[in-house]
């Protein structure tokens, strides 16, 4: 059996989609980690599996850009692999297919393995690496440089990190992110548009209980530069840019 791809099929719910009835951009990326999840879980190289060898995965980056939002009750389909890594970091593609089986949406994200005692990145191990597919180019360019800088605050809030915001590894849900970086910007700054593209990196880790700060710049039409932060601005959690259309 060819492991090397995979895909999963989901039924969009009532509680997954916005006022417009059509499926939001953090449930797409659920979507996208659950098929990753279950992938990796066939290739035996699952959280559960890393966590026996005193590892686990973390997300360093991921790029999301959708074309077209399905709507309510519509059936999707992902399909996911794993691609060429460079010794530190895997790449994993995801490509969203909606009912008529057009491609509507793509990813890519960029993965660690991390030591659980040292809480430090470690090489990535070869079995994970000859696993990935060599291709020759992503859905999306895998990006490596930083993000511009935060010159000025345009939108601010703060929240506290709760049980439910939890995963796994009993830190907060690389989606919770997503979802805290887009989702309080008042109509007048997304112009009450819908986000399609967004592109962040995580640096750190939140917990149950921390109080964390959200930034959002404007950087252009319909572009959003956002900063996540703890210890009152003290520690980078997460930056990213976000687009509506």
């Amino acid at each position: 059996m060819d492991l090397s791809t995979f895909e999963d099929r989901f039924t969009i719910r009532s509680y997954e989609v916005d006022k417009n009835a059509t499926v939001t951009l953090p449930q797409i990326a659920n979507y996208f980690q659950e098929a990753a999840g279950k992938h990796a879980d066939k290739l035996e190289f699952d959280i559960s599996h890393l966590q026996e060898k005193g590892l686990t995965w973390v997300l360093y980056r991921m790029h999301i850009k959708i074309d077209q939002f399905p709507r309510r009750w519509e059936d999707v389909a992902v399909q996911t692999w794993p691609s060429s890594g460079d010794g530190i970091r895997a790449f994993r593609d995801y490509e969203l297919r909606n009912s008529d089986g057009n491609r509507v949406g793509v990813g890519v994200s960029q993965w660690m393995v991390l030591d659980t005692k040292k809480r430090r990145p470690v090489r990535m191990p070869k079995e994970i690496l000859d696993m990935g597919l060599d291709v020759e180019n992503h859905l999306l360019s895998v990006e490596k440089s930083s993000f511009p800088k935060m010159e000025s605050t345009d939108f601010r809030n703060s929240i506290t990190v709760g049980r439910q915001d939890l995963d796994m590894n009993n830190h907060a849900n690389n989606v919770k992110y997503i979802e805290w970086m887009i989702s309080y910007l008042p109509k007048n700054g997304s112009s009450a548009k819908k986000c399609r593209s967004i592109n962040l990196q995580y640096h750190a880790e939140c917990g149950f209980g921390d109080e964390i700060t959200v930034e959002s710049q404007n950087i252009g039409p319909g572009k959003f530069l956002h900063r996540i932060t703890k210890n009152s601005g003290d520690t980078l959690l997460a930056e990213g840019i976000s687009e509506w259309k």
